[in-house]
Order: C-alpha cells, then structure tokens, then sequence
C-alpha cells in the first residue's frame, strides 16, 4: 500500500498534481507545440503538393492527347449497300488513320467450320473402332471399348494444354440414346478445323471425312487400262462399308465400282474435278475402305484404286425397303416376278391386274404418287422403273432420286443431292379382290446431311481493288489506322468507307486541355492566400510559369496559325485559358494540319509535356523534390519533438519527487506536534 505522503496534498492540503499538470501544459505549449506546429504544416504542405501532382498529371495526359495525330482522332464510316440497304462492313479509326476514302467488297465472311459424324444407335455403346486420327495436329486414339461418349470426351481433353486443338466435339443426340458427333472450330479460317485419318480409317468410321480413289481419266474404262497398270492382281474383295465388294481391276471401271457398291447397300458416287486441260474421275464413298485383313490381293487392289481420306463431303440420302425373295426363298433380283414376290418370307400375294400404289417425298419435298397394275411378265425391275419414271415418278422434278434392286433384295432409293434431304418412299398394294396391304416397311438407311455443318473459310474482300484474305472478319492491316470488321458478303458490290479527321474530338480534347490547365492555375491562386500550405513557395511559382511559358510555344513552320491565340485559345488578364469554339472550328476546317502542328509534336503539345515531365518526374522533379526535403524536414522535427517530450517527462517526474518530499515532510512534523499536543493534554489531568 502507497505510504500516506504519497497522496497529492493529503499532509500539506495542497492539490499538487494538478499544479503539475498546468506546470507541465505552460512548458510542452511553450517548448512542443511549436514544433509539432511545423510538423502539421509540412504535412499539411505535403498533402498540397499531392493534389498538385494529379492536377500536372491531368494536364500531362491532356497534353498528349492533343499532340497525337489528328488531336481528336479520327472517325470512320461504312455506307450500306445500294442495292441492298444491308451493311457488309463496319469500321472504326485509330489516331494512326489518314483522311481518305476507301471503296470496299466483301466477296465472303470468314467463317468457322463445324463437321457433324454418321450416326449411331446408341452413343453408351462400344463402337468396336481402333485406330486414330489427328485435329488439328493432335492425336486422338480410339480403342474398340470407347462408346461415342468416350470419344468425344478424348476429342474435348485434346482441346486443352499449350497445343489445345480449338476444337471442341459433341453429341447431337436424336432422343433415343443415338446421336452423331459434331466437331466445332472455335476460331474462324479456312485452317480452323483439320481432320487427319490416321491407322484404321477413324475418321471415316465416324463419318468425319469420306473415302476417295485416285483420278482416273474414264469412268468406263477399266481400270488397269485407265492406270495403266502392267500387271493386274487377280480379283479380289475389298471391305467397303462392312460390305464385301469384288472387284476385278482387268474389267471393272469405276462406274461398275460404284454400281458395285451402291447395290451392296453402300453410298458411293463419281465425282468430277479438272486435270489440267481435261477432267477427271474418282469414286467417292460414304464411309470406310479397307482390304480384306490378310488377303494379299485385295491390299493390292486398294492400293491400285488409292482409297485414302477424302473430303467431308456431304452424304446423300438413302430409303431402303423391306428384303425380297422369290419363290424359292432366294435373294429376289431385278427379275424375279412381282406375282412372285415375297416379303419376309411370306408371298406378297400379288396377281394380274392388282395395283401397286407409290409415294413419297423427293429431297426438296415435292410429293410423287405414281401407281402400277401388274402385268403378266412384270418384274422388280418393272417395279423400280416406274419408281424412276422421269414424268411422274421420283426420276422427274428439280430433285430427281434414283432406285435400284440391291444384292440383298431390297430396292434402294438414293436422293441425287447430297445433304439434308425429305426423301421417303411407301409401297401399298390394292388388290381386285378389294383387300390392301403394303410391300413392307421402307426405313431412311443412310440419312442425308452436310458433313460440312458449317464450311470454315478465310475472308475474302476487296480494297480499291486489291485482294485480301484474312482468317477473320475483323482486319487492322489493310487500311493504316483503319479496323474493318467484315459482316456480310456481297459480290460485286463496293461500298464506300470514308475517314475523316474527327473535329468534335478535336474540341473535346482541346476542352479537356483548357480545363487541366485551368485546374492548376485555381489551385495556384489558392497557394498564393496568406496561411495557404504553399504560399510564397518559390518552386510552385516556377512550375506553374513554366507551364504557361508552353502554351505561348510559338511553330514557325505554320503560315497561319503559329500560335494558340490565333486558333481562339488564350489566357486572359487572370491567367483563365479560355477557348473560342467557333474560332478553333473554323482553323480546323481551314487548316486542320497547321493546328495539329501547332498543338503537335514540335509545338504546344510537346512543351506542356516537358514541363509537366519535369514536375513530375520520380526522384527528380520539382514535386519530388519538395516532397523529399519536406520528409527530412519533418523526420528532424519528429526527433526534435520525441526530444522535448523526453525532457518534458523528466521535468514532471522532477516535479512530482520535490512535492512528494515535501508531503512527508510535512507529514512528520503534523506527528510530531500530534505527539507533543497528546503530552500537554496528559500532563494536565495529572
């Protein structure tokens, strides 16, 4: 327990420590508070000198704004099509455009490609595919477990990396479990989506690509005749679809190839290309060819016709009827008798005089109602030609469609066009007897579609004449400064695109200019009132001089407007820079290079510049410099203060020591006479 003496005034009656405290006030107001004074003030300063340099910095950026070319820059148009009213390009300028005009043609859009696969029944189920094939470099490994859904997610895993394919897959699904995959080129060109069959003809498996022989000069002469083949390998089968197609290189043409392979069930075609000055010929077909595993001859044969991956062509439709036989139970042929005709084993029950009634739909959707009344000798083949009868039937209209009897039994109905297609096909019968029926069911077995979705493709397009292509449809390098972004295509149509200088920018800029200098010359004027952070600072005043010596910056290379004043920008008798639009406006329709001179790069602009660099410049400008020595300033001052406060703590416990010895001094002697007082009173009742 603290002695009793301890206690402020508990011996004298003195409030001793409230003595101190005043004591203690008079002394750090006398001794701290002028140095703590000037403390406020350098940061006070400081913080004066922050706001100055975001205003410099303001008028810095104005600066370079009105010394870039154009000022304001410029700004661009695209007119729309005359005959159309449609816009095929829009634009935009940069302050590295020229003031021009342009005549611009789309001949095409660049686009991205998307390829779409054949079909399956079920994308869960393993395809019993092995092999592999590339996109886009990378490759893609199949093994005979992976379901359609397991190889989408390899083709999408591919799409990843520092190698990433930029192709993405997926499945269209037809709502029954089945689907086709369906491969996406994220980026626009005519190289944005490469397919690349590798071991096992994968790519054609799933229907990416098709299958091509080499040229031939003939479609109907043999093929070792039209190769020139020395030695022929003996016949021999090749795979083609699943289908084993036989073929005798000695005798078949590709015409009898194709023939070969259509009635088999498979979708192949003759197609036609220029060889120099003449054309040639190679078969097309839907899907995969392969040799026979193990069978020398027959991989003699596929390397003669050269079937290799071909093109993503489009797939043409395919309605397939019910399988016939004969009388006998045998695959029924182009002539087996209609009287004879069975459907799935069971007669038709066809006679002289019954009718057999024919519809459908073409691919373009035209409807086909044709009939036939069965005559005595009247066979398949009697059958399929009134089908392709070329008034009626589906061999007439503007999309002509082509049947014939196939190796199984089954009248195949092929659509002429290839990609998306309505073809369909139904066989009724109306008996004399009165009774009805069908020849079976017919099923689509080969739908017709565009393999090429969407055909990837460069821009193509026309600038005063000169051809280009680009990968995209937006272009920054065929006109300088100008971005021409290329939206529809529209041959034979030149559009106008005009850039011209911006004058609106230009004003706006040299506002934006006025007002940043406006800006410092407030807070100038500030500085200058008595108790300002900055008044009388002799650095301030220099700055600021130096910036309004830049706007007096004079170009002797202009023959009318060499200085700011004559363009309708100047100081008035307080130093506000005011600016008078409709003078500058007028300098720029008359002489738009004289004023971006003089606002330019060996003017105005390029001054306010330098002399707002050396303001602000890190470590070395005027602002840096007064901020450095206000830090020393203020960090002797803080050492300063920290000292006073010291020896103001020192002072108080000197202070607190003297009363406090006074206190028990005065403690004693009110015991001594406490004692003293105690004897008088004991000796006076003695």
């Amino acid at each position: 327990m603290e002695p009793t003496a301890s206690f402020s005034g508990l011996a004298s009656g003195v409030q001793w420590r409230d003595i101190i405290d005043r004591l203690m006030q008079v002394e750090e107001s006398r001794k701290l508070t002028p140095v703590t004074r000037q403390i406020d003030q350098r940061a006070e300063a400081k913080q004066a000198w922050g706001r100055f340099r975001t205003l410099v910095t303001d008028f810095n950026a104005a600066a370079r704004a009105v010394r870039q070319n154009g000022i304001g820059g410029f700004v661009a148009s695209a007119a729309a099509s005359p005959s159309t009213s449609r816009q095929l390009v829009s634009v935009s300028a940069t302050t590295g455009a020229a003031a021009g005009r342009y005549g611009v043609e789309v001949l095409q859009v660049a686009q991205a490609a998307k390829v779409s696969g054949e079909a399956v029944a079920n994308a869960a189920t393993a395809l019993g595919l092995t092999g592999d094939f590339q996109i886009n470099g990378r490759t893609i490994t199949v093994a005979a477990t992976d379901s359609l859904t397991a190889v989408r997610d390899k083709i999408n895993a591919a799409n990843t990396g520092t190698n990433a394919t930029r192709v993405t897959a997926s499945i269209l699904s037809d709502r029954t479990g089945g689907g086709r995959l369906v491969l996406s080129a994220r980026e626009t060109g005519a190289n944005g989506l490469a397919i690349t069959d590798g071991t096992g003809g994968i790519a054609r498996e799933l229907g990416f690509v098709n299958s091509q022989s080499r040229q031939v000069p003939s479609t109907t002469m043999a093929i070792a005749a039209a190769l020139g083949v020395q030695t022929s390998p003996p016949p021999a089968s090749i795979r083609v679809g699943g289908q084993l197609i036989s073929i005798d290189l000695a005798t078949d043409s590709i015409a009898s190839i194709v023939s070969k392979i259509n009635a088999a069930g498979g979708q192949a075609a003759i197609a036609s290309e220029p060889n120099g000055a003449s054309t040639a010929y190679r078969i097309q077909v839907d899907g995969n060819v392969q040799a026979v595993a193990g069978d020398a001859d027959s991989e003699a044969i596929l390397e003669t016709l050269g079937f290799a991956a071909g093109e993503s062509a489009a797939v043409r439709q395919r309605v397939s009827t019910s399988a016939f036989t004969d009388a006998n139970d045998a695959v029924a042929g182009a002539n087996t008798l209609l009287t004879e005709l069975k459907v799935g084993g069971v007669s038709a029950g066809l006679g002289v005089g019954d009718a057999i009634n024919i519809r459908g739909t073409r691919g373009d959707g035209s409807s086909v109602t044709i009939g036939l009344t069965i005559g005595a000798g009247d066979t398949l083949a009697t059958l399929v030609s009134r089908i392709n009868d070329a008034t009626a039937g589906f061999g007439a209209g503007s999309r002509p469609a082509v049947a014939s009897v196939g190796a199984d039994g089954r009248i195949n109905l092929t659509d002429g066009t290839a990609g998306e297609s309505r073809l369909g096909l139904s066989i009724g019968i109306s008996r004399l007897d009165g009774s009805s029926g069908t020849l079976g069911t017919t099923a689509t077995t080969m739908t017709g579609r565009p393999r090429l979705a969407t055909r990837g493709q460069d821009a193509e397009f026309r600038v005063d004449g000169v051809l280009f292509s680009r990968s995209g449809n937006t272009v920054t390098d065929a006109i300088p400064g100008v971005s021409l972004t290329l939206q529809q295509a529209e041959v034979g149509t030149t559009v106008a695109v005009t850039v011209d200088r911006n004058t609106n920018g230009s004003v706006d800029a040299l506002k934006k200019f006025t007002d940043a200098y406006n800006a410092i010359g407030t807070f100038f004027r500030e500085q200058r009132q008595v108790g300002a952070a900055l008044y009388g600072n002799s650095a301030l005043r220099g700055a600021v001089s130096g910036f309004t010596e830049a706007l007096r910056t004079q170009v002797s290379g202009n023959g009318t407007y060499d200085r700011a004043p004559l363009v309708g920008i100047s100081l008035d008798r307080n130093g506000v820079l005011g600016i008078d639009e409709s003078v500058l406006r007028r300098a720029l329709a008359e002489k738009p290079d004289e004023v971006e001179a003089l606002f330019g790069l060996t003017g105005i602009g390029t001054a306010v510049v330098r002399a707002t660099d050396r303001a602000t410049a890190f470590g070395t400008g005027t602002i840096s410099s007064q901020e450095r020595s206000i830090d020393d300033q203020t960090a002797r001052l803080d050492a300063r203060a920290a000292d006073v406060r010291r020896r103001l703590e020192q002072r108080r416990a000197q202070l607190a020591q003297e009363y406090s010895r006074m206190e028990t001094a005065l403690s004693r002697l009110n015991a001594q006479g406490s004692w003293l007082a105690g004897q008088v009173r004991s000796l006076q009742r003695d």
